[in-house]
């Protein structure tokens, strides 16, 4: 099974566009929300493999049919896609400066990946410890 790492982006206009880089001459598609964006990829490489089998296109060789697809969000995506995260609870999780994080957020200035590991550590973190929440 082959993993295939997808880039996604959210637009101004709302829209999260993925693609990716991996395979030979890549695969992209859109969608109204992430959801349907990686049901609009799964179709996308679907019949980008299917139409490279049937041509016996030479790439083919190289493509799998049942694939793995591993999403890769910007800071700046996440925060836009789940707005309800409040930056300093997070900062003090990630241990790290409230104002950088805000930086990061709003696009100002890219995390590195130590950074962006700290504040994804923070995020699943905070998910957990809603999900032990019980009433």
């Amino acid at each position: 099974m082959k993993k295939i790492i997808i880039y996604v982006e959210k637009h101004a206009d709302g829209t999260y566009w993925g693609s990716s880089q991996n395979i030979p001459g890549g695969i992209t598609a859109f969608g109204n929300t992430l959801s349907s964006l990686k049901t609009n990829l799964q179709d996308a490489y679907q019949d980008y493999y299917d139409l490279a089998v049937e041509l016996e296109e030479n790439y083919a060789k190289d493509l799998y049919k049942d694939v793995v697809f591993t999403y890769k969000l910007d800071l700046q995506s996440v925060f836009e896609l789940v707005p309800e995260i409040k930056i300093s609870n997070i900062a003090e999780k990630a241990n790290i400066n409230a104002s950088l994080l805000r930086q990061y957020k709003t696009g100002k200035v890219t995390a590195s990946e130590e950074q962006a590991d700290k504040v994804l550590t923070a995020i699943h973190k905070l998910g957990n410890e809603l999900l032990s929440v019980s009433f």
